[in-house]
């Protein structure tokens, strides 16, 4: 009988080993997983512009101003500064900038379909000259202003004052352009 009795002491003592090692596990996990989240918060990844003209940063889903302009104006310049051409490859050059929601997609595709249509129809070659640019943090909105100044053939056909209005939004560190408006 005492053998039988030390057997089972001996199993549950291995019990209260296994237990503590099990709880102590436990809380390691615990605290890997609090420390990996406010890391993945606190990480900065940099997503660098197609042209980088000034410093930025980029943390979380908090981007630098100086990151909205540089690629607010690269946007600008692609959808504004256009001619027949090189209308196509300059509105497939922002793509990487798109949201990627399918229905978004398309009403922006949509909307630089036709732009590129009118464009190559009529023969325009126009020329955008970016003047100022500003942010609405609050309703994820960028703002570029300058003169456009278009032409067909040898015919100037004038300037006028624009704004493009970019909507935007950032998931995970990432700028996704949400709507592009020509005001």
């Amino acid at each position: 009988m005492k053998k039988y009795y030390n057997f089972w002491e001996k199993i549950i003592t291995e019990n209260r080993i296994y237990q503590t090692v099990i709880v102590v596990l436990a809380g390691v996990i615990i605290a890997e997983g609090v420390l990996i989240n406010s890391l993945f918060k606190e990480k900065q990844v940099v997503i660098l512009p197609p042209k980088i003209e000034k410093e930025f940063w980029v943390a979380g889903d908090k981007l630098s101003t100086s990151y909205l302009e540089q690629v607010a104006y690269y946007i600008a310049d692609r959808v504004l500064s256009v001619s027949p051409l090189n209308v196509d490859h300059s509105f497939d050059a922002i793509l990487p900038f798109l949201t990627t929601d399918p229905e978004t997609i398309k009403d922006i595709q949509t909307s630089l379909a036709l732009q590129a249509k009118k464009i190559k129809d009529n023969d325009i070659y126009q020329v955008f000259y970016p003047m100022k640019f500003w942010v609405d943090d609050k309703r994820y909105k960028m703002y570029v202003e300058g003169m456009l100044k278009k032409m067909t053939a040898n015919t100037y056909l004038g300037q006028e004052r624009v704004v493009l209005e970019l909507r935007f939004t950032v998931k995970n560190g990432r700028l996704l352009v949400t709507s592009i408006e020509i005001k």
